[in-house]
């Protein structure tokens, strides 16, 4: 099954990709005279490059939801977020040019991170529905953690403070509802509608969906991406990992020499998200870089 979720993951972080550049490239190409997000939306949902990467990105997120309920949240979460560096060279080939060489450095940093991680966690064990005591605790003490960073968010000194604090409180937001998305899969597929729509899950996700999203586009607003970027990637998948661990009884390989490489892995996946999100304040606008991040907070 790990296999399989992989798999499965790995095209779902394809279509995130592709779904980003055609965005990306779409926005970037709007007249200096549309002004506004209203403007921008109305000008790009005439445009069927965009379009195109918005049923890339439903793809996406079916095939994401798809390998949540066959695998461990430990095999997909981090393939699903390094996502965003393979939009790097998807980006470069729409353009007609060969990556820049730091583009090919956040490559290799996240492939090599991301290959190093899942050899070393190894995840076993697992099952197919959360123990409901554990989930709701994580969630309760995830939103808890969330809040406190979005109330410190607005009374630190500096734009890109605030945009990072923003960022943990995403991060923590999305590794939440990736779990979640689980929970709600099982009760999907195992009992009737009246079971999903009485879960606590189900509308756990929907409401920490929706919250999720405003934060990131609030930390949009305070600074650049690579100032909320990173941490919110990072946060998302430790949360999602512990998520699988706590709720789903996922279990990684977690001798002294395994932890130390897991952490040395994800590290490298950070890196290539640093490095990606500072091309991206030096190559588009804030309002494109915005449309940009969207797509990757999921």
């Amino acid at each position: 099954m790990s296999a399989l979720a992989g798999s499965i993951a790995a095209v779902s972080a394809l279509c995130f990709a592709g779904s980003t550049s055609l965005q990306h490239q779409a926005a970037q190409g709007a007249p200096v005279d549309v002004q506004g997000s209203l403007a921008l939306v109305a000008h790009l949902l005439r445009r069927p490059l965009w379009l195109v990467g918005q049923v890339l990105a439903i793809v996406g997120l079916v095939l994401h939801a798809a390998a949540l309920h066959v695998g461990s949240i430990a095999v997909v979460q981090p393939i699903v977020i390094s996502g965003v560096v393979l939009a790097v060279p998807v980006r470069s080939a729409l353009e007609g040019r060969w990556p820049w060489p730091r583009e090919l450095v956040a490559v290799l940093f996240a492939a090599v991170g991301l290959t190093v991680f899942l050899v070393a966690a190894n995840p076993t064990g697992g099952t197919a529905g959360p123990q409901q005591l554990p989930a709701l605790l994580i969630c309760v003490f995830g939103v808890a953690v969330a809040a406190g960073a979005g109330v410190l968010a607005r009374f630190v000194a500096t734009p890109v403070r605030s945009a990072f604090l923003l960022g943990v409180a995403a991060g923590v937001l999305f590794g939440l509802v990736a779990g979640l998305m689980k929970s709600f899969l099982y009760d999907a597929t195992q009992g009737g509608l009246v079971e999903v729509l009485t879960s606590w899950t189900t509308w756990a996700l929907a409401v920490l969906g929706i919250v999720a999203v405003v934060t990131n586009q609030h930390a949009y607003r305070f600074a650049r991406l690579s100032a909320s970027m990173p941490v919110l990637n990072v946060v998302d998948g430790v949360v999602a990992l512990v998520f699988g661990v706590v709720a789903f009884s996922e279990v990684l390989r977690h001798s002294p020499v395994y932890l130390t490489i897991e952490i040395l892995g994800f590290a490298a996946i950070a890196v290539g998200l640093i490095i990606v999100s500072r091309l991206e304040d030096q190559d588009t606008s804030p309002e494109v870089a915005g449309r940009v991040e969207d797509r990757m907070g999921y």
